[in-house]
């Protein structure tokens, strides 16, 4: 269970049913909730971790909402956007959504899918590096031998630069990891765990043996061989943190010095 408690507001036109979906989550406290104009102030004052953002709304348009929280906002909170049709969602994606759903999903899938988009941490406090993180992630993915033309590779690299940033995500893959990242790609969180699974067999059999035995060393079970999507997406996000440690240290130490006040 997750102890790090994230404040949420609900902005939909049926709020009471996502307050007693949330509600019941440990890691979400409901501080607000609203369906029309009076969504703009509270956010601006409550500036919650999280937004349930319905795409229907009373007198607002929620993309345009989107949009004035990314760009009027210093930290503008985790957004999980709700859509009638597959297009909203689409568009919503691109206009910075963390994650985005169906209207219509079932409660559990969207109790699930709500709590991994409030556990990663606001986008401005963690943009600087997160370019750093998918850049190493890749680099990794590409010394392991995972093959461009597996689809799971795509969903491995985003997997471990969230773990990498947001490594309580590892608390439940199946519960708020694999949604988080199938949300963002367009599919089922049962279809990212598939791939993942797939690309790690696959780099097992046709990878570089000798950067898998670097990477992982006597770390996975020798009789089972190959290790699980959690072993395997873990491991890559530790050494993900650590080099991205190294580079930030080698930053610091290359900027130079405060001017002395005068």
């Amino acid at each position: 269970m997750l102890n790090t408690q994230r404040s949420a507001y609900i902005a939909a036109l049926e709020p009471l049913r996502f307050e007693a979906l949330l509600g019941r989550a440990d890691s979400l406290s409901v501080v607000g909730s609203g369906s029309d104009e009076a969504i703009l102030p509270d956010i601006n004052s409550l500036r919650p971790d999280f937004l349930l953002l319905d795409g229907v709304l009373s007198g607002v348009d929620s993309l345009n909402l989107l949009r004035w929280m990314r760009d009027s906002m210093p930290a503008p909170p985790r957004v999980l956007y709700l859509g009638r049709e597959e297009e909203w969602i689409r568009t919503a994606l691109s206009k910075g959504a963390d994650a985005a759903a169906l209207w219509d999903c079932g409660d559990a899938d969207l109790a699930r899918l709500a709590q991994a988009t409030a556990q990663t941490p606001l986008p401005r406090l963690s943009e600087p590096w997160e370019a750093d993180r998918r850049e190493i992630s890749e680099k990794l993915a590409a010394r392991l031998g995972i093959s461009n033309a597996v689809k799971g590779k795509n969903y491995i690299c985003q997997a471990v630069s969230v773990l990498a940033c947001a490594p309580q995500l590892g608390a439940s893959y199946s519960g708020m990891l694999y949604p988080l990242i199938a949300a963002r790609c367009g599919t089922s969180s049962s279809a990212v765990e598939k791939a993942v699974r797939t690309a790690i067999e696959h780099t097992w059999l046709h990878g570089d043996l000798g950067a898998i035995q670097n990477l992982f060393g006597y770390s996975v079970d020798a009789e089972r061989g190959k290790p699980t999507n959690a072993e395997f997406l873990s491991m890559l996000a530790g050494h993900v943190q650590r080099a991205l440690a190294h580079r930030m240290k080698d930053g610091m130490e290359k900027k130079p010095p405060d001017e002395p006040k005068k």
